[in-house]
């Protein structure tokens, strides 16, 4: 992540969001409301926003907070990371009621009444502008990563597990029972590994269609993790992490540790516990050519390799059987 957006309706807490991502990792902050509005309350012209913020895309990293859909096309085609902070209108709402009389970083002067025009406008969102949004995000080329939150328990969650590492954090990692707001940062934790511990045996195109910027269906994810046993690890508070297993079948299903946290028992202790709660044997996995040795070393046998199509890429993995 170098060039990321985060949009959404106001009140949904961008700024907010943005400022503590900022903090996690260090990269610059802009905020387009700073950007249009000047102090005195007027705003600046469209030449001037857009010239400005072209300037900003330039660069080699940033963060940029701000919805303005006009010029979401040009943000996409930039970035490589959006968060979409998708809230229920009421939520938002009652952000914008609170807010006002406060003191913000990103606006240069502070709202002391409500304007009715946008409260209403807050109040259309989901039905005027958030269509918009899921057109861009649908339609941009080079398809960037895409992380939406439904709740602030749900980006509370993400930014725990992807905070910065305490100084010589070590330890044995801690198991816990899934949670379904640790989706998101699963599937996060999913695409930064893939992309990051299996580029040796497996081609770009590869692992784009093993695990695309898009992300997974979330819904889907949180489904097949409630069905099975499902356990996050944890290092020092911070998300190291996760395993699921199908323990009526004794099927192995998904096993990703964070790139930070790899070769420190991780996996090991993952896989302890799954195997345990599995009432199956034996026990089985499909591994890839990364896992492949790992699950080797742990008693499992290759049955025979297969080829699984993604996306129109054809990847092999192995079934593996453990008596």
């Amino acid at each position: 992540m170098q060039k990321i957006l985060v949009i959404g309706c106001s009140g949904a807490g961008k700024s907010t969001f943005a400022r503590r991502l900022r903090d996690i990792t260090g990269l610059p902050l802009y905020y387009l409301d700073r950007l249009w509005h000047k102090a005195d309350r007027t705003h600046i012209t469209r030449e001037a926003f857009d010239r400005t913020l072209a300037e900003w895309l330039a660069r080699p990293a940033w963060i940029i907070d701000g919805d303005y859909s006009r010029t979401l096309p040009m943000r996409l085609a930039a970035c490589d990371t959006v968060f979409f902070l998708d809230y229920p209108t009421e939520v938002c709402l009652d952000a914008i009621v609170h807010r006002v009389g406060q003191v913000r970083e990103d606006m240069p002067w502070v709202e002391e009444t409500l304007d009715p025009e946008f409260y209403q406008w807050v109040s259309d969102f989901a039905r005027d502008e958030r269509p918009l949004i899921l057109s861009a995000l649908a339609g941009c080329a080079h398809s960037p990563e895409v992380v939406t939150f439904r709740s602030r328990a749900e980006a509370d969650a993400w930014l725990a597990a992807f905070g910065p590492l305490p100084e010589g954090c070590g330890g044995a990692p801690t198991l816990r029972p899934y949670r379904p707001e640790d989706c998101p940062a699963l599937a996060h934790l999913f695409y930064e590994t893939v992309h990051a511990a299996c580029t040796a045996d497996y081609t770009p195109a590869q692992l784009e269609a093993w695990a695309p910027g898009s992300g997974p269906d979330l819904a889907a994810w949180d489904a097949s993790f409630q069905a099975h046993t499902t356990l996050v690890a944890e290092i020092g508070g911070r998300l190291a992490g996760f395993g699921d297993l199908d323990p009526a079948a004794g099927y192995l299903d998904r096993l990703y540790v964070r790139r930070e946290f790899q070769r420190r028992g991780v996996a090991s202790a993952l896989c302890d516990a799954l195997e345990q709660a599995s009432r199956a044997r034996p026990l089985t996995t499909h591994a890839s050519r990364t896992a492949r040795p790992f699950f080797e070393k742990r008693g499992y046998r290759v049955l025979r390799s297969q080829q699984v199509e993604r996306r129109g890429q054809q990847l092999e993995n192995f079934v593996m059987e453990k008596p």
